[in-house]
């Protein structure tokens, strides 16, 4: 399922991705296109007043006389006029370049066939043109004229484009090429950071399969020793209640375990969704901290640890209701996993606008190996599953959740057959008062 959504999420930023720089650089394209286009065209219509005086202008067609003009004009690029007659003949030819008079008749012959406007090749080159009724005086000092004044004439002007056209192409490759690389880029940029976003959620996927797998295996545990003595006793039907208490008594015991279980994931569920639960007010933390000890004293003299409380009168704005819960975990595993004859420490004070509470214990310890496991749900070390049976592998992983929702942090020191060490610290005043429900 991770590995589908994983290969979709690169799929569809990929496409994303690539439409936004196909977008991008067709609208680069474009753009460079048509203000290529716009300048030719600007320079192609441009108007010039063409003035011919004291001369006499003939056309001959065996002698293929014509008037030649040759100028450059700043900033209009490379081009050439022809004036031609009504019938499209070339009458006289404005240009600097150096062709011959068969290129430049051939190329008004073209022109004029297709007056539309369009591109003719001349020698080797890209030439785009436009015919239009020529702006023109003819100014002669004769009488003896071929071409009068107002006869009907035509303007042809060619724009060499071979060189912007080059130039578009060019573009269009560099672009291509940019392309595929940034593709490329982008594409290995996605994996990984896609594979960074999911690597948080993978592991929550892994950790709750495990969670299933672990419940199901530990729920399994009681409710296979219960249905073993019920089935014990059916098959003993004739005897007493009191003869087969030893059966009930496993059923019970089976009740028990599975009642504690079932509690538990109840507060995980809690922790798990009470940030939208919190309740915010004054409180007095050594006062719950007090309350909490109290519920398991008799089993800290039980077993005769020594208990030292250091203990200031600390106030802060946190949830009342999960403090004492943080705290009676905290409690109950010090007093199941100190030592007989050991000793317990238990320190609550303040420093900057941090409230720190501290629980030491010594006793066999955690390995330095199981340290970073020993908040994952369901965890115990083999020590634990041998020594304690009522041990479900859940409550440090509550404690985390909760000191996570109250804004907090929790740190632990071990060390093997000596003392473990827990310190919580909070907020003096929790961030969330604005969020969730507030009493005053």
């Amino acid at each position: 399922m991770i590995n589908q959504f994983r290969k979709r999420l690169i799929t569809l930023t990929t496409i994303f991705v690539a439409i936004i720089l196909t977008t991008a650089f067709a609208a680069i394209f474009l753009t460079t296109y048509l203000k290529q286009e716009s300048d030719n065209l600007e320079k192609l219509n441009q108007a010039e007043q063409l003035r011919i005086t004291g001369g006499r202008v003939t056309f001959d067609e065996k002698s293929d006389d014509t008037v030649e003009i040759n100028r450059i004009v700043p900033g209009a690029g490379v081009y050439f006029n022809m004036l031609v007659d009504k019938s499209g003949k070339p009458m006289m030819i404005d240009s600097a370049l150096k062709l011959s008079k068969k290129q430049y008749h051939k190329a008004a012959k073209y022109a004029w066939k297709n007056r539309a406007g369009g591109v003719v090749k001349i020698n080797g080159r890209e030439w785009q043109y436009v015919v239009a009724p020529a702006i023109a005086n003819f100014d002669y000092g004769s009488k003896e004229q071929s071409v009068e004044k107002d006869d009907e004439t035509y303007l042809m002007r060619f724009l060499d484009i071979t060189d912007s056209k080059k130039s578009l192409s060019s573009l269009a490759i560099t672009l291509i090429i940019v392309g595929i690389g940034l593709m490329l880029l982008f594409f290995l940029v996605i994996i990984y950071f896609t594979n960074r976003a999911i690597r948080p959620m993978e592991e929550a996927w892994q950790k709750q399969k495990q969670f299933v797998a672990d419940a199901s295996h530990e729920l399994k545990t009681p409710l296979s020793i219960i249905s073993t003595n019920v089935g014990v006793l059916y098959t003993s039907k004739d005897e007493t209640i009191s003869e087969q208490l030893k059966w009930l008594d496993n059923i019970s015991s089976g009740i028990d375990r599975m009642n504690g279980l079932v509690n538990n994931l109840l507060r995980i569920a809690k922790t798990d969704t009470s940030f939208e639960q919190l309740t915010i007010s004054e409180v007095q933390i050594d006062r719950v901290l007090e309350h909490s000890f109290s519920h398991y004293e008799a089993k800290f003299e039980a077993k005769q640890i020594t208990v030292n409380k250091t203990i200031a009168k600390v106030t802060a704005r946190t949830d009342e209701s999960l403090l004492g819960q943080l705290f009676d975990i905290f409690m109950d595993n010090a007093s199941k996993y100190t030592n007989k004859n050991g000793s317990f420490d238990l320190f609550l004070g303040t420093k900057g606008k941090e409230t720190t509470i501290k629980f030491k214990n010594t006793g066999d310890g955690i390995a330095e190996e199981d340290l970073p496991k020993i908040f994952d749900r369901f965890y115990r070390t083999n020590e634990v599953r041998q020594k304690y049976a009522g041990s479900y592998g859940l409550g440090l992983s509550i404690a985390q959740s909760i000191v996570e929702q109250l804004g907090g942090k929790i740190e632990v020191k071990s060390s093997v057959k000596e003392e473990t060490e827990f310190t919580i610290c909070l907020p003096s005043k929790n961030s969330r008062d604005g969020k969730y429900k507030v009493i005053s």
